[in-house]
Formats: C-alpha cells, sequence, structure tokens
C-alpha cells in the first residue's frame, strides 16, 4: 500500500482532514502527541443477493400508474387503477336543497329545480415541471440560460424578462403572429399572454401513442376495515389485486380510443358574462387548466345515482355513498406503442356539469314578466379514500429466476437486477452468513483506523448497456435496512434538500445516477460513513440492506409485501412508485467485470 505520512503535534483532540467531499467521522476521544498519521482505501468484502415481490402494498401510494412498457429484459409492466369517490355529506344541488323543494311555502322562487345532467367530465392531472429558477417566465426545460433572467430565448432582441413584464411570447420572435417582430410591433394585444406552456414530466414511452381507455362502475365494497381480522385493523390491497379481471364491474362509463394532449386545456367563452364589465365572445379564453387527461363520461349514469339521489339517504354522509357507488376502475389496452404514465391523483376527479331551474323574478314587485329559465352549475366529485394500483409483471428474463434459485440458498450473485414494483436486492457487509462480529469486523476493530468515508458503489451491467440502448433507467436507487425497511442513519442525518425536485435532496447520502465521460449510465453510489462507524464501534448490529428503485425518496412508507418465498417483509413505498429497472454488477461478477464488482470501500487514518 501507498501512504501519505503526516507529522503533527496535537494537543486535545484531533484537527480532522478534510477534502471537498469527505466527512470524517472521530471513533472515540484520545489524546495524539508527535503521532504519525497514514491514509488510505480499504476495500472490504459484498455479499449480494437477487429477491423478488410476489406482490406489494399498493394502497395509499402518492401517485397512480397506468399504461403498459415491456423490456426485453425485465419484462412487461401493465398498471390499471381502482378508486373510490368522494363527495360532501348531504349535498344540495342548484340554490336549494331537496328538502326546501319539496317544502310546502309561499316563497314564488322556491320551485323544483329539475336538475338535469349536462355533461360529465373525469379528470386526471398529468405531473408538470413549472421550476423557473430566473423567475423571467419561462420554465427552465425551455430557457436556453436558466439561471439568467436577461437570457433571450427566441434571439428577437429582448430578453425573456421583459417580453413577460410587457406581455409578449418569451418563446417567439413574433407573438401575434402578424408578421411584424416583437422588437418592432407596437401592438401585439391579439397575443393571450395567459397561455402557459408546459414541460410534462412523468410520461414514458411513445407521447403519440393511441390506446384503449376504459372506466367501469365498480361493483365490489372497498373497506378501509379488515374482515379477515374482525374489522379491527385496518385493511391492505395488494398489486395482485384486479378487480376488472375479476369481473367486479358494471355500468361502462367510457370505452374509447384516445390519443393524449399533453397541452394546455383552454376553453372559451359561449356567452358573455354579465357580471364584468369588458365583452366576452368565443374567441375569449374563460377557463385554462394544466394539461391532464379528460374524458366524457356517460350522463345518464350520474342522473340516476347522483343528482337525482339529492337528499337521498344513500347521499347523506360518505360511508352511504361509498356503498351506494362504491368507486370506478380505469383500464388499458391495445397500445400501438408502450406508454406509461405517472399520473397526480390529489387533483384528480369528476365533474358533472347540470342545469337547473331558476325562478327570475328581475328584481322587482310585480310577478307579471316573471319567468322559470334554466342556470348552469357543476359538481365536483374528487378521486379518493381507497385507491389501489393494479401492477401486473411478466416475462422477465429467465436468468433472473435462476439468480433468485441461487440466492435463496445462500449463493451471492454475479448480477443484481433492480425494477421498481418487482425485483430488489440483499446486501450483506463484512461477511456473507455470520454478520456480526465476523473475522472482518473484528480486524477492524483492531486496527487504530479513523473511518473517514465509507462508500457502497453499484455499477451498471455494461452488456445492458449495449443489449437495451433504450431502457430507462431508474434516476435514483434507494438503501436501507432491510429488515425493519427503515431507512439507515445516513439517510437520516443529511439534511441537504432541493426544492426543484422531489427526488433530489439527501445528496450526500447518495443513490442517483450517474453517467460517465460518454454521458452513458455508470454507477450508483451510496455514501454510508455513519452505517458502517457504527458497526464497527458496536453501536448498531450489522443488519442485512435493501436495495430497491427509489422513485421519490420523500415516500418512505412501510407497505406490506411478499416476496417468493412468501416471507412477509417491510417494503418502503418509493420502490412501488414507477416501473423502471437496471441490471447492476454484484458482488461475485465474472472475470471480465470484475473491476466492477460492488465493494464497500473505506477511506481511514491510520494513526
Amino acid at each position: 500500500m501507498h501512504f501519505r505520512y503526516l507529522h503533527s503535534f496535537l494537543l486535545g483532540t484531533l484537527i480532522i482532514l478534510s477534502s471537498c467531499n469527505q466527512e470524517y467521522h472521530n471513533i472515540g476521544s484520545f489524546l495524539l502527541v508527535d503521532q504519525e498519521f497514514k491514509t488510505d482505501i480499504y476495500k472490504a468484502p459484498v455479499f449480494t443477493y437477487q429477491q423478488k415481490l410476489k406482490r406489494v402494498q399498493t394502497d395509499g401510494l402518492p401517485l397512480g400508474q397506468i399504461g403498459i412498457i415491456n423490456n426485453p429484459y425485465f419484462g412487461k409492466s401493465k398498471a390499471n387503477i381502482t378508486s373510490q369517490l368522494i363527495i360532501s355529506a348531504n349535498p344540495s344541488f342548484g340554490i336549494y336543497s331537496q328538502e326546501q323543494e319539496n317544502s310546502e311555502t309561499n316563497d314564488l322562487t322556491i320551485i323544483p329545480e329539475n336538475e338535469t345532467v349536462t355533461s360529465v367530465f373525469l379528470e386526471i392531472p398529468f405531473y408538470s415541471n413549472q421550476n423557473d429558477k430566473d423567475n423571467d417566465g419561462v420554465i427552465d426545460p425551455l430557457d436556453i440560460d436558466p439561471l439568467d433572467s436577461s437570457s433571450d430565448t427566441d434571439g428577437d432582441g429582448l430578453s425573456d424578462f421583459s417580453e413577460n413584464a410587457v406581455g409578449t411570447n418569451p418563446l417567439s420572435v413574433d407573438s401575434d403572429n402578424d408578421g411584424i417582430l416583437d422588437n418592432e410591433d407596437t401592438d401585439s394585444s391579439s397575443y393571450d399572454s395567459g397561455n402557459r406552456i408546459y414541460d410534462i414530466d412523468s410520461v414514458y414511452g411513445n407521447l403519440n401513442s393511441k390506446f384503449t381507455l376504459k372506466v367501469h362502475e365498480l361493483t365490489y365494497y372497498l373497506s378501509s376495515l379488515d374482515p379477515n381480522n374482525n374489522f379491527e385493523t385496518t385493511q391492505q390491497f395488494f398489486s395482485n389485486t384486479n378487480y376488472y379481471e375479476q369481473g367486479f364491474y358494471s355500468t361502462e362509463l367510457f370505452n374509447n380510443e384516445v390519443q393524449l394532449n399533453y397541452d394546455e386545456l383552454r376553453f372559451n367563452y359561449t356567452e358573455d358574462d354579465p357580471s364584468t364589465e369588458e365583452i366576452e365572445d368565443s374567441t375569449t379564453v374563460q377557463f385554462r387548466y394544466s394539461p391532464r387527461i379528460r374524458l366524457e363520461l356517460e350522463p345518464s349514469f350520474f342522473q340516476k345515482n347522483i343528482i337525482n339521489a339529492e337528499g337521498s339517504f344513500r347521499l347523506k354522509n360518505l360511508d352511504n355513498f361509498q356503498d351506494h357507488i362504491k368507486g370506478i376502475i380505469i383500464t388499458t389496452e391495445n397500445f400501438s406503442d408502450d406508454l406509461y404514465l405517472l399520473l397526480n391523483f390529489n387533483g384528480a376527479g369528476i365533474k358533472i356539469n347540470y342545469n337547473y331551474d331558476y325562478y327570475e323574478g328581475y328584481g322587482t314587485s310585480d310577478t307579471s314578466d316573471d319567468e322559470v329559465i334554466k342556470k348552469p352549475s357543476s359538481y365536483d366529485i374528487a378521486l379518493g379514500g381507497i385507491i389501489i394500483n393494479s401492477l401486473e409483471k411478466s416475462g422477465s428474463d429467465p436468468i433472473i429466476t435462476d439468480a433468485i434459485n441461487q440466492s435463496e440458498t445462500g449463493i451471492p450473485q454475479k448480477n443484481i437486477t433492480i425494477q421498481g414494483g418487482q425485483f430488489y436486492s440483499k446486501i450483506d457487509l463484512f461477511d456473507s452468513s455470520n454478520l456480526n462480529d465476523n473475522d472482518e469486523i473484528l480486524q477492524l476493530r483492531n486496527n487504530n483506523w479513523l473511518i473517514n468515508e465509507a462508500n457502497l458503489i453499484f455499477y451498471v451491467d455494461p452488456s445492458q448497456l449495449l443489449n437495451h440502448p433504450n431502457n430507462i433507467y431508474p434516476e435514483r436507487l434507494y438503501l436501507y435496512n432491510l429488515n425493519s425497511g427503515l431507512p439507515i442513519n445516513d439517510f437520516l442525518i443529511d439534511n441537504t434538500i432541493n426544492t426543484l425536485s422531489t427526488n433530489a435532496g439527501k445528496k450526500v447520502f447518495g443513490g442517483m445516477l450517474e453517467h460517465d465521460s460518454e454521458n452513458k449510465p455508470w454507477r450508483y453510489k451510496f455514501r454510508i460513513t455513519d452505517h458502517v462507524n457504527k458497526i464497527i464501534r458496536k453501536d448498531s448490529i450489522n443488519s442485512s440492506l435493501g436495495l430497491i428503485s427509489g422513485a421519490n425518496i420523500s415516500a418512505l412508507s412501510i407497505k406490506k409485501a411478499i416476496n417468493s418465498t412468501d416471507k412477509e417483509i417491510k417494503y418502503p413505498a418509493t420502490g412501488v412508485l414507477n416501473p423502471f429497472g437496471v441490471k447492476l454488477i454484484g458482488s461475485h461478477p465474472d472475470e471480465e467485470n470484475k473491476a466492477l464488482k460492488v465493494e464497500l470501500e473505506i477511506f481511514y487514518t491510520e494513526y
């Protein structure tokens, strides 16, 4: 080994050596006088095993998945959704409650309102990137320089910031398309500066794919309490639950081929708004909505079961309603090409548009010209309560099955496969059987070492880059305590944050996909210094670690899962939130990949 010799006279405590990327953890307190220090790297053994989920709990996730994606190595991933519906207790439609409409009164304005559904829409928003670091009105993905508000993205001689301020389009040299460039145009008022351009996030595959989308009424009651445990515990719903295939559906609410629109939705006025002084016409935008799936549902179902049920026992409270209408099932099929969507169900809902009869007295006591007119209104139903993702996984490479079978007999693997909702890995440090008090750990405890940094690094298998160049790689992996499902301490003490992304915090702990000099997927690196120090100091036991896809490291609630040996395990929710995977070099690779095998590298100072 090659050492650097440092001579220091220290009284009191050791001055910690520093570098741009290293943390130093002192094991114990001591007095060093005229001490010689040697720093080096030690590579400790690691043992990797392939694991697989049979099913995993998929209720209570922060997003919904629909679509299909195929990969020759990982197989096919297909997702559908079942959701309860949420209404307000005892809703009224129109102006008056049903009780008021039915009452005997001398008030001429209280009449039967005869609410009639005109249209019903299911809306599920896409996730979108609206980050604008320099606040110049151009979102970062479209900004020529996201950090400079004086940049000129469209090259028309006007800065993005100034165009946004005066109401012209910073992404077009001629905002109003009148043939006069913005820097010369004295009147661009026909350009609607309220229009927004979105960068859609979390949509994968061929965005122009056509597919059949179906929405049906659910006929299976989703109880929040488990009937198999005397209704004393919360019921859990799993990825292999498919109420559509089991036949628990009835009324067809939508069934059509769709091709998704990823633009802002704009709806113009159909008539002048009397509440404003401006004159609105059919060319004026009245409503704008972020990009979303928007489906027109069968209106008669909602007329019968919602509007006509006003004031009834069925709508008196949420429990009654969810017993009356148990939910909806959203399924997809017949894709022209792969398309997989991660959707924002926090904003998902059903909007019922209807007309009702209104007594118009024109504000006078003279009733001779009074009349009953039709007025429009709407009622919103949220998708919420219990939302279940059905996740179908099939057709993975038999090599993965062989690795699972070998791992179950205790054989460490040359490769490990990580995929959201299906494949994960067990990682053992220092020894494959006796995790605590083995020779490796005992030797480390006897060394006079100050552990400065410890990293666990996993390299992408080069064969995946060659054989599957179009694979979508997980942007991040997540390392945790396999037995408890909880984070290790290095994750907890890492206070780095990133407010511009849901998955970029905890940067010191790491796990992000790194690329090589040719911008190819290269490796995932975790800093686990505190974890290793605690093991060596006997402050904690050397528990097995789990390695999973880390789609959102803020989503760490523990989900129940069943693995390939029918063992119940605790699985972090982040590992279920997308279907993407990666093939990594394991701890015992073939000769050609020995330089890439996973090892625990320990930077230390010997004193």
